[in-house]
């Protein structure tokens, strides 16, 4: 009950933040092209089932002109650097694909809000209706000399012997470990018809 208490609180700030800029039958609009999802985080135990974060939430808002995320979580480790990935399937024949949306170092409390636009391109013309997963992609302790490195990019900051593989489903336990990088969190935003 809490957890949807504050998914609506979270979908009438976003809509009224919204509503500020726009008339009335924009409001409809955006209220159906908007999704709240929980995140999980790496399976634990023989099921290998994901871990749902308690007050975890990814929302995504969709446009025309692109799609835009917010990406509450918590349980992060302080001083990590972390960066966030759209994974975008159905746009083209093949696997998905991957897209840098932000990165940021976690500060005290493990907390942190992620937040992106991604515009309509060649490679991403359906925003109205794809199916989009938020990863969140951990890159262990930053580093000072490297921390732009780590926050800016898939490999940023890995050291190849710690790096685990990356893909759809395979999420991965978070570490403090300098060069340790893996897919650790996600939220499922599915398509729409």
């Amino acid at each position: 009950m809490k957890n949807l208490i504050k998914k609506c609180l979270l979908a009438t700030i976003i809509l009224f933040t919204i509503s500020c800029n726009r008339n009335s039958g924009d409001i409809d609009e955006i209220n159906n092209n908007l999704s709240i999802e929980s995140i999980r985080e790496a399976p634990d135990g023989p099921n290998g089932e994901f871990i749902l974060i308690d007050g975890a939430t990814s929302s995504l808002i969709r446009t025309e002109n692109g799609i835009t995320a917010n990406f509450k979580t918590k349980q992060l480790i302080p001083g990590n650097a972390y960066t966030l990935w759209w994974i975008v399937f159905g746009e083209t024949p093949g696997p998905p694909a991957s897209l840098f949306a932000v990165g940021h170092v976690v500060g005290q409390g493990g907390n942190r809000d992620f937040s992106a636009h991604l515009n309509t391109s060649p490679n991403f013309k359906n925003p109205l209706t794809a199916e989009v997963h938020m990863v969140l992609r951990t890159h262990g302790a930053a580093v000072r000399e490297i921390v732009d490195e780590q926050i800016g990019g898939y490999y940023g900051g890995c050291d190849e012997s710690m790096t685990s593989p990356g893909g759809p489903g395979l999420i991965w336990p978070d570490s403090n470990q300098i060069g340790y990088c893996a897919d650790m969190q996600v939220a499922k935003h599915p398509a729409v018809k």
